[in-house]
């Protein structure tokens, strides 16, 4: 597959993220959880009109504070392994970036 005249080779890149880069995909997985989990606890308290992110504040008006945040994340990770198939060398820098961004996230959601 061609994308901006660059080849795409999606067969080699499909697995880098399992194989070669696992154990960033269960850090953007376990902070993914632990950024939902504290999503949840204060969209119980607050409602999710203060949520930062719009995905997720539109996913939680849609389908509540529960589901909101898990569909959200599960996103993220979908598109933490499309940018690894597309781009297969900002893999790591997209994973830090992510993992960075839902430890923040983590840690603002319990001082709202």
């Amino acid at each position: 597959m061609k994308i901006l005249d660059a080849d795409i080779d999606i067969e080699a890149g499909k697995y880098l993220l399992f194989k070669r880069h696992w154990l960033l995909l269960i850090l953007v997985t376990g902070t993914a959880l632990m950024d939902a989990v504290s999503t949840m606890y204060f969209m119980l308290q607050t409602g999710p009109g203060p949520e930062m992110n719009w995905v997720v504040r539109m996913l939680s008006f849609g389908y509540g504070p529960i589901v909101g945040p898990l569909l959200g994340k599960l996103y993220q990770i979908f598109a933490v392994w499309v940018i690894s198939v597309i781009v297969p060398r900002l893999t790591r820098f997209v994973c830090l970036m992510v993992i960075t961004f839902n430890v923040y996230a983590f840690f603002v959601n319990f001082h709202m």
